[in-house]
């Protein structure tokens, strides 16, 4: 199977995510795309975020309906740093026949060299980059491109959006909105 893994954050999950994914998973015939937010992940560790069953829900609530996206918590169950790499081993030992295709904004790209064992995760996983307006794609290794429509939102600007009671509709599904609402999450 070919299998694309999106890992993130998603703090919250939000519409770029999902569009992101729509357009891998239909320009390279995926059969499935993997959500996989992380557990504690280690480029993050200066600021405070949802707990991982919190964005596992979002991202279960948000994908809901769509037989193409399924959620794991592979990340959210793995203690200490949450590095890709141990990620795409555990998904190929538990996957053996799957064709990995590990899905980042282009504007990630360029990070991967700072990521821990970041060699053998290149080789390992077919990169695909999703395009992010004004970011050089120039990386010392190979990736696959995928255009996609242009969302102008960060999960930074939603928790914002959110703190300050702002609306949030068509940037985040309804779903998502409401259990955010619900769980009291980034009020001030």
């Amino acid at each position: 199977m070919k299998v694309g893994i999106l890992g993130g954050t998603f703090d919250p999950i939000h519409i770029g995510h999902l569009i992101a994914a729509s357009a891998v998973q239909e320009q390279l015939g995926l059969d499935s795309v993997v959500f996989m937010p992380a557990g504690e992940p280690w480029q993050k560790s200066e600021r405070d975020i949802s707990s991982g069953a919190q964005r596992l829900e979002m991202v279960k609530l948000a994908i809901a309906g769509d037989s193409r996206f399924q959620a794991s918590d592979i990340e959210i169950n793995r203690t200490g740093p949450t590095y890709a790499i141990d990620s795409v081993r555990q998904w190929q030992t538990e996957h053996p026949d799957d064709q990995i295709f590990w899905i980042v904004g282009s504007d990630a790209l360029t990070g991967i060299p700072t990521w821990h064992e970041w060699e053998a995760f290149v080789s390992e996983a077919t990169i695909v980059a999703v395009n992010r307006i004004g970011h050089d794609d120039s990386v010392p290794f190979k990736y696959v491109a995928v255009n996609m429509p242009e969302v102008r939102i960060s999960a930074t600007e939603l928790r914002d959006r959110f703190t300050n009671d702002q609306d949030t509709r068509y940037l985040v599904p309804i779903s998502v909105s409401e259990y955010i609402s619900k769980q009291g999450l980034y009020r001030a």
